[in-house]
């Protein structure tokens, strides 16, 4: 049977996206201009066009047309995972952040691709001026006086409503406001462990998580998996009938730094076992409101029937890196947390909570984030492409659905940490991948942000970075 004309006219713009016709980044002709030269109609073309938007490969914006956004094929590899060391250790993070370096950018000529903290330029900055302006009107002065331990009532709500993107169901009484995603961690591991106890983590996983189980005096198990799929569930189970694990630390969508996302299915096994063993899972879904599919992927909190899952995020990620404006839905350790919080601060800062609850209430934030999210992804297919061009056609590198950050597994040669000096020697910053395992593991994997806002000079830094990668195989006689 024939396809139909916009089927075919689909798969026609695919082809020229694919073979570099139309580049990622680029604009697709105009409507009225397709039209002429087809001789097709409009509503054929924008079909077509809806077609290639929910593979993902273009975007529409709106007085600005279609924009390539990727293309559907790729011939690297996903990086590897590290054999887990399925034992307790004493973390000891601080002295593998010893050998990365941590330059001052204030030199105009360097690009970092080091932080995973959004450019100045994607922020709302209209709508948080006009947020922190009208909170600071208030005559009764409320923005001058302490909030609660479990901060501001009428935010709480408002977060609270806002579960029902991921299928949850909080009330305003189940989260507690925090000063960023990390004291909300901090605050969970706080009310399920003590000194000298020992927590499961996926790896690899965000630094300052593991400086903050350092800073605990916990001990860790770091259990890798699938590039694709994440963590087995078999053997997260066997180790906790092996060994006393006081709590499990997740990531549900776009960990940090690989990218990964745990499937719906993978989530709700999760949040199963933890009832079946009584074990709290702390789910950090700090990236999920960045995510580039249609919907909110859910998290592991989406299917807790008992409390057993203890849910951390925030809002750094997403909209205001300065506010600090974290939290957390602690299930069934609910007012333990409440009390850590009001013994280790008294409170987040009520002026940032007025603010940020402006702009839920009045929509800012949602419409912030339908223009954040394409965005995000264009640059971040821009990198993909980027370091396909630029780097050897041997390495390995993450393909995440949202979030901040690229995971890419180098030539076993290379040694990150010499990486990260002679790239800041050209004003290049990237991540070491040691950084991410308390083992000091993924010696030869580096992460890569795409939150700088594209342009010639954040493309060279790149194709310097390659050149520095091909020279290091040159310099060992690869």
């Amino acid at each position: 049977m024939k396809d139909f004309q916009y089927i075919a006219l689909a798969d026609q713009f695919e082809i020229s996206i694919n073979n570099g016709t139309y580049p990622v980044g680029s604009k697709l002709p105009s409507l009225r201009s397709i039209r002429e030269q087809l001789k097709v109609s409009v509503g054929t073309i924008l079909k077509a066009f809806m077609v290639l938007e929910d593979k993902g490969l273009i975007v529409g914006k709106e007085r600005s047309g279609f924009m390539v956004l990727r293309t559907s094929v790729s011939s690297i590899h996903l990086p590897q995972y590290v054999e887990n060391k399925t034992f307790a250790q004493e973390v000891a993070i601080g002295k593998v952040l010893q050998e990365a370096s941590f330059p001052d950018l204030e030199n105009k000529s360097y690009v970092s691709f080091f932080n995973a903290v959004l450019s100045p330029d994607l922020l709302p900055f209209n709508a948080l001026r006009r947020s922190l302006q009208q909170a600071s009107r208030d005559l009764t002065g409320q923005h001058l006086q302490y909030e609660s331990a479990a901060g501001n009532i009428h935010l709480r709500t408002e977060i609270a409503k806002r579960s029902f993107l991921w299928q949850g169901k909080l009330a305003a009484d189940d989260v507690i406001i925090t000063n960023g995603a990390l004291e909300a961690v901090s605050l969970c591991l706080r009310a399920v462990t003590k000194m000298g106890d020992t927590v499961i983590v996926q790896s690899p996983i965000y630094h300052g998580i593991l400086q903050t189980i350092e800073s605990l005096g916990l001990k860790i198990i770091e259990l890798s998996g699938s590039p694709l799929a994440g963590i087995n569930i078999e053997e997260l189970e066997e180790i906790c009938k092996s060994q006393k694990i006081s709590a499990c630390l997740l990531i549900s969508n776009f960990n940090n730094p690989n990218g990964i996302m745990l499937s719906n299915e993978k989530k709700q096994a999760i949040a199963a076992f933890a009832e079946r063993m009584k074990i709290p899972v702390i789910d950090d879904d700090i990236y999920g409101d960045l995510h580039f599919q249609a919907q909110r992927p859910t998290n592991i909190k989406s299917y807790d029937k008992e409390g057993w899952v203890m849910l951390c995020s925030s809002f750094s990620k997403s909209a205001a890196p300065g506010y600090r404006i974290g939290w957390c839905a602690a299930g069934r350790f609910t007012d333990q947390v409440v009390k850590l919080k009001a013994v280790t601060n008294v409170a987040t800062a009520s002026i940032v909570q007025l603010s940020l609850l402006q702009l839920l209430k009045t929509g800012a934030y949602d419409r912030h984030l339908r223009k954040l999210r394409p965005e995000l992804h264009r640059l971040m297919l821009l990198t993909i492409q980027a370091v396909e061009n630029y780097f050897p056609s041997d390495i390995r590198m993450s393909r995440p659905g949202g979030g901040l950050v690229l995971w890419i597994e180098l030539p076993e040669y290379i040694n990150a940490f010499e990486l990260q000096q002679k790239a800041i020697d050209q004003f290049v910053n990237i991540a070491p991948g040691p950084l991410f395992s308390n083992n000091g593991d993924y010696i030869h994997y580096i992460r890569i942000s795409c939150n700088n806002v594209w342009n010639t000079k954040v493309e060279e830094a790149l194709k310097r970075l390659g050149r520095i990668i091909k020279s290091m195989r040159v310099d060992r006689g690869r």
